[in-house]
Parts: structure tokens; C-alpha cells; sequence
């Protein structure tokens, strides 16, 4: 009778414990230390170092050959007073334009780009006076060709802080680029497209991330 008892009573205790098969509850895998939790990574320029925030520095294709150089302000729409495309640079020695990366969060103490967090870019380039704000970047639609594409201009800070630096290959130091609109969960990645109107290849919003490796300017 006791043998029939315990056994009873097992087997309630394996009925009542939780069931991970259909259990609703998921569990957050909280970082350890050998396994930083994305927001506490930094972005790392092509020696290693922490890329530093307000800092120079260019924004380079990290495929060679076909994928061209780096990222330069263009002036593609003559019908625009001010030139306003990121354009990527055919040529594979040309680091481009020097570009600033500040966090989006205006926090005094941020010193340091950190991956996957939001952050505004803009180019750090002499213009005339009419254009001296026309650097920040931000997305805009055009209805001519249906795409979104990375431009510069006089973008609000509310209208910024929607880009995050994604890593790609930790190895390389590589990293994309992602847009999220107006701080949504959604996000989409931003890549090249090619203008054979133009014979440039410009930065969209597409399915294909542009992959970059960071240059500090005194390279």
C-alpha cells in the first residue's frame, strides 16, 4: 500500500512541474561574461580600437574589388541647391568623406559608440553657407524610383536617432547599418542601389546590408 502511495506521488509531483513543451513562459537568456550583451558592445574601428563618440572617421565598403570605397556626400539632383546623396565611391582607395557618429541619447557621459543602440550621423565637411546644415543624415521617399534612400540634409534630432550600427563579422570588425522608423522595433537594413541613370550606387533601404568597416581619419 505505501509502495502504491509513493508511486502516486510521483507521479503527481512530474504532473505538476512546469512543461518547457508547451509551457508560454520564455525565458530571457541573460549575458555572462564572455557573452556581452549587445548594447554593452562597442563599435571597433578597423585597428581594434573603441570607435569614440563625436569623432572622425570614414565609413568604408569592406569588400574589395566590385564593392567600391567609401561613403561621400553627393550631389546627384542638379535642381537642389545643396548636395544631399550618400553615394558609395567606385574607387576602392578612396575612403570617402569624413563622417561624425554621436549617440542619439543626448547623455554628456557617452564617450563611446556602442552596436546595435541608436545614433546620428552626418558629414563633417566644408560648405558653402547656404548648406553648412545640410549634413544629417536621415531616410527620404522618392516617388520617381519607389525607394527610400539615405540622404543628407537639415534632418530634425527626433528624426535621427533612428539609425543603429549592427555587427556583422566580429572578426573583421565589419559592420551594416540599420533604420528603424521613427525608434520601432521593426527595423530594415540599408544598402546599396545601383543608379544606372546616374552610373552611381547610392545608399537605399533594401533586403542586401551594405557592409562597412570603420577608418579613423588619420589613417
Amino acid at each position: 500500500m505505501k509502495a502504491l502511495t509513493l508511486a502516486l506521488f510521483l507521479a503527481l509531483s512530474l504532473y505538476l512541474l512546469p512543461n518547457p513543451a508547451h509551457s508560454r513562459f520564455n525565458p530571457i537568456r541573460l549575458p555572462t561574461t564572455h557573452e556581452p550583451a549587445s548594447s554593452e558592445t562597442p563599435v571597433l574601428d578597423i585597428n581594434g580600437d573603441e570607435v569614440r563618440a563625436g569623432g572622425n572617421y570614414y565609413m568604408v565598403s569592406a569588400i574589395w574589388g566590385a564593392g567600391g570605397g567609401g561613403l561621400r556626400l553627393g550631389h546627384l539632383d542638379m535642381m537642389s541647391k545643396c548636395a544631399s546623396d550618400v553615394i558609395v565611391s567606385p574607387n576602392d582607395l578612396d575612403n570617402g568623406d569624413p563622417i561624425t557618429i554621436t549617440p542619439a541619447t543626448a547623455d554628456p557621459e557617452s564617450t563611446v559608440v556602442m552596436a546595435s543602440t541608436y545614433q546620428t550621423f552626418r558629414f563633417n565637411i566644408a560648405t558653402n553657407k547656404l548648406c553648412v546644415n545640410n549634413v544629417n543624415w536621415g531616410i527620404q521617399h522618392d516617388s520617381a524610383s519607389g525607394q527610400y534612400f539615405l540622404k543628407a540634409g537639415e534632418f530634425v534630432s527626433d528624426n535621427s536617432n533612428q539609425f543603429k550600427i549592427e555587427l556583422v563579422d566580429a572578426n573583421l570588425n565589419s559592420y551594416k547599418l540599420t533604420y528603424c522608423q521613427f525608434g520601432a522595433d521593426k527595423c530594415y537594413n540599408v544598402g546599396r542601389f545601383h543608379d544606372h541613370m546616374l552610373r552611381t550606387t547610392r545608399l537605399a533601404l533594401s533586403n542586401s546590408p551594405f557592409v562597412f568597416v570603420i577608418k579613423p581619419t588619420d589613417v
